[in-house]
């Protein structure tokens, strides 16, 4: 028997479910068994700094069931909250807070606190952002069209070779190019259309020396092995005929140190930061008198930018800077490196500048973490506070998919559904980007089915491959994966390659060539069926639902009252069949089976249900 219920994600016991808007008023509502009677029942709420502490005692209201109701009316200031419930006369646990297991829990000391946060809305989120597919690309390793030369020492290699990990000297240079360029993008636009993408992003594409260009030289020009300003506005234009807006990789932490701005190397003549005490870049960098600088995570090619130098901030965020100019040619928005990595001194002025340039501009950040509670350098970060993103990459529920789907763990991913729905803003819980691989992560198909190899060295994961039957099951994996992917709160992100089931380990085999005219054609196949999905609003801006998380199953709905439509999916990793209760008829939208009121799942069985109208 429960004692004591309260679950914030759910609107019977916390009106507003999320992040509340400031000044926001909304009520708390906890039962406890009545056997327990409590001659007091106080909420206690502080601010994550304790420079607020409340206490709200919590009136009795209608019981039934065996329960008692205690209520409180709460409003607050922008901010990171934490909340818990003490009851006065009781003779055992007396604090009531966040179980193990995410269930409310009495404790004797040392209470569990719940989060809330509250944000006030600076900028509007832009309403484009959710509506389709995003589609990442690494542009070198997409597609060719034309002749791509080389610059300096580089090497162009064969399409569909396996990057180099090492050179023969066992030192790693990252200069073996393929030849992918942005004519080669233009030209697959009506591809890319064919998957319902509606915004198409793209790794780094400033001048720099590696095939991976996280160390710019110049932010101002295109990479020449990439193409020019033209073709970057032209790709622009075409995909906007099409539908597609295109934003860029912000790399707005370090540079490289072959960069005009720092130049150790001497490549831009004798000036930059690092040669010339009086060069205007000076002061962007933290270079010390033995000749050692800050550098990003020690890596000494790539010296970190000093956020609070004042020339660093109007290079990039003035009129004219770096971010406000690539929107006026054509970007709809940046996604943003490491932006834990960079003080709110140049964040909130990054976020400002593209807002005045554009206001329906986007601004995503890369956090591996819960963006509503991060702390990075000792500081509490306030990323979806309403006045920095609009979204982030969502890391977490990519790891709950992944333990889901590999190892039938539904209980990793439910907790993890939980601590977004509570923590973030709802306009950022149906914003976010919602990925299963990156550039920076193993290929999605190798991480569901391949053999592991976390700790290996890279000369294993060079030479393992997918057997046959491990791809077989892969491509079972990754189909389920998609589907919850596609319909989750958020909107899907496809790292090029995915959609045709490429496979390989962490970098750089992660960044292979797309397989033109060897795909997978049933995987594509059914990225576009689920592509098409992504036009329904129910999926953009339904409100969502937890339904069973139990046995290897998970299932959740969708609800839009807008366009008064309702769907259910429900994915089976269990052994066993499972008889999913629907109350209702409902028809499958990937096979056209109807069900009425109840479906059962086979084994890695999976379903996407919406709801038939009654008449």
């Amino acid at each position: 028997m429960d004692y004591v219920r309260y679950n914030p994600i759910d609107e019977f016991y916390k009106s507003v479910v999320g992040a509340v808007g400031d000044g926001v008023r909304f009520g708390i509502r906890l039962q406890i068994h009545e056997v327990v009677n409590p001659s007091k029942v106080t909420l206690v709420i502080y601010s994550d700094d304790h420079t607020l502490n409340r206490e709200y005692v919590m009136y009795k209201d209608a019981s039934g069931g065996g329960y008692d109701n205690y209520l409180a009316d709460v409003q607050l200031k922008k901010g990171l909250y934490w909340y818990y419930f003490v009851m006065d006369g009781v003779a055992y646990e007396h604090f009531i807070g966040l179980g193990d297991d995410l269930r409310a829990a009495m404790y004797f000391d040392n209470v569990r606190p719940y989060q809330l946060s509250v944000y006030k809305k600076q900028y509007e989120t832009p309403a484009w952002l959710n509506k389709g597919v995003m589609y990442q690309v690494m542009v070198d390793r997409f597609c060719s069209n034309g002749e791509t030369v080389p610059t300096e020492d580089k090497i162009l290699r064969r399409w569909g070779e396996q990057p180099f990990f090492r050179e023969e000297d066992g030192v790693v240079r990252n200069r073996d190019f393929f030849g992918g360029n942005l004519k080669g993008l233009i030209s697959k636009l009506d591809y890319l259309q064919s998957l319902n993408v509606t915004t198409l992003y793209l790794n780094p594409i400033f001048k720099a020396y590696s095939n991976h260009k996280y160390d710019t030289e110049d932010y101002e020009l295109i990479d020449s092995m990439f193409g020019s300003e033209q073709d970057f506005v032209e790709l622009c234009r075409q995909a906007d005929a099409r539908g597609i807006r295109v934003i860029l990789d912000g790399v707005f932490n370090h540079v490289g140190s072959t960069s005009k701005y720092f130049n150790r190397e001497k490549k831009y003549g004798d000036g930059g930061a690092y040669n010339d005490e009086n060069s205007p870049y000076r002061d962007w960098f933290h270079i010390y008198t033995d000749g050692s600088y800050e550098c990003w995570w020690n890596f000494q090619s790539l010296p970190r930018i000093n956020a609070h130098s004042k020339g660093a901030q109007r290079y990039f965020t003035s009129k004219n800077g770096i971010v406000p100019r690539w929107l006026k040619a054509g970007a709809s928005g940046w996604r943003l490196d490491v932006v834990d990595e960079i003080d709110d001194c140049m964040l909130d002025k990054i976020v400002a500048s593209a807002k005045r340039e554009k206001p329906d501009a986007v601004i995503i950040g890369e956090v591996w973490e819960d963006a509503s509670n991060k702390v990075d350098y000792g500081v509490r970060r306030h990323y979806l506070d309403g006045s920095q993103l609009d979204s982030v990459m969502n890391y977490p529920l990519m790891n709950g998919i992944i333990s889901f789907v590999r190892d039938g763990n539904e209980q990793l991913l439910s907790n993890i559904v939980f601590n977004i729905v509570n923590n973030y803003p709802r306009f950022v819980r149906n914003n976010l980007m919602n990925i299963l691989g990156t550039h920076d992560t193993i290929r999605i198909l190798t991480n569901l089915a391949g053999t592991r190899l976390d700790n290996a060295p890279k000369e294993a994961m060079a030479r393992t491959k997918l057997d046959d039957y491990q791809y077989k099951e892969g491509c079972k994996l990754l189909k389920i994966a998609a589907v919850l992917q596609y319909t989750m709160f958020g909107f899907p992100c496809v790292f090029y390659g995915d959609e045709v089931a490429v496979e390989g380990y962490k970098d750089p085999f992660c960044r292979a060539c797309y397989p033109w005219g060897e795909e997978n054609k049933l995987m594509l196949d059914f990225y576009r069926r689920l592509g098409e999905l992504r036009k329904h609003n129910v999926f953009a801006n339904g409100d969502f639902h937890q339904l069973v998380a139990e046995r290897g199953v998970y299932a959740f709905e969708r609800v839009d009252t807008e366009t008064d439509s309702q769907a259910i999916v429900a994915v089976n990793r269990g052994n066993e069949i499972y008889n999913l209760y629907l109350g209702g008829t409902y028809e499958d939208v990937l096979t056209g089976r109807k069900y009425s009121n109840s479906c059962h799942l086979q084994h890695n069985g999976y379903v996407i249900l919406r709801k038939m109208p009654q008449y």
